[in-house]
């Protein structure tokens, strides 16, 4: 019996044995890891955090995430995405795509990434309408993504897929431990943040700053003169707010006397 069934804008994602529903002509994307998956500091990754499947054309690799969850290339697709890593891996997980959207699809490259979407708490954020909320940093599963009919018990395999047994009793693409070492992008229509006020108050500087965003973080880098930024160890990082402004704080310095806020890697 169906142990989870979730339909997101058409699309769900079934954990557990596959129950299909839906029309027989739609397809079934299956996967798991074998973990442990990692972020890029070595640590497991956490119980609730994201993997997604993607799509590119046929013959290219996926591109990767700018850090709203979006593709980079507007060529490839971020399918669908769900909290699915429990106990250091991605567990077997089916993603039933509706027949006419596979249609579009057929003939290009799927593949699996584990996405890293924790926030300043370690906490993952998740996903909303099917995309990562946030995307810090991401690592492409290396093996194919079994496609199968709705019809059909026996797997078809996608482009590069092969058919295993995955460590949990699923049926999923062969794969290895994946790492999420790949820093996202920026969005290139996203305005810098703007400094509008500096406090100086007990050997601290604030800066107040407008313009940020909840899926990046922010930190400041300084200068004694006006060319030579780098970053500032002592600087605070914080979350983006896309409703008000932000606080940063470091310490006050002779040799830090000029200040800019950008995005905490």
């Amino acid at each position: 019996m169906l142990k989870t069934a979730r339909k997101l804008g058409g699309l769900a994602i079934m954990l557990g044995p596959v129950c299909a529903f839906g029309s027989m002509q739609d397809k079934l994307a299956r996967f798991s890891t074998p973990g442990p998956d990692r972020y890029a500091d070595g640590s497991i990754v956490r119980d609730g955090e994201c993997y997604a499947l993607v799509w590119s054309p046929a013959g290219t690799a996926f591109a990767g995430f700018n850090a709203d969850g979006t593709p980079v290339s507007s060529r490839d697709r971020v399918v669908l995405a769900g909290a699915l890593a429990q106990d250091g891996k991605c567990r077997d997980a089916v993603f039933q795509i509706p027949a006419a959207e596979y249609d579009v699809l057929k003939g290009g490259e799927w593949a699996v990434c584990l996405v890293d979407t924790r926030n300043l708490a370690g906490v993952p954020t998740g996903t909303r309408n099917g995309k990562p909320v946030r995307v810090n940093r991401w690592g492409i599963i290396s093996g194919g993504v079994n496609i199968t009919d709705a019809s059909s018990t026996k797997p078809r395999l996608a482009a590069g897929g092969t058919r295993s047994v995955a460590s949990d009793g699923g049926r999923g693409a062969t794969a290895l431990p994946v790492r999420a070492n790949r820093l996202s992008a920026v969005p290139p229509n996203l305005l810098p943040p703007q400094i509008t006020a500096i406090e100086l108050a007990d050997g601290e500087v604030w800066l107040a700053v407008d313009g940020t965003v909840p899926y990046l973080d922010y930190t400041i880098i300084s200068s004694e003169t006006p060319n030579d930024f780098k970053p500032d160890y002592f600087s605070e990082v914080v979350e983006g707010d896309g409703r008000s402004e932000i606080a940063i704080g470091t310490i006050q310095s002779a040799k830090r006397r000029f200040f800019k806020v950008k995005r905490a890697e």
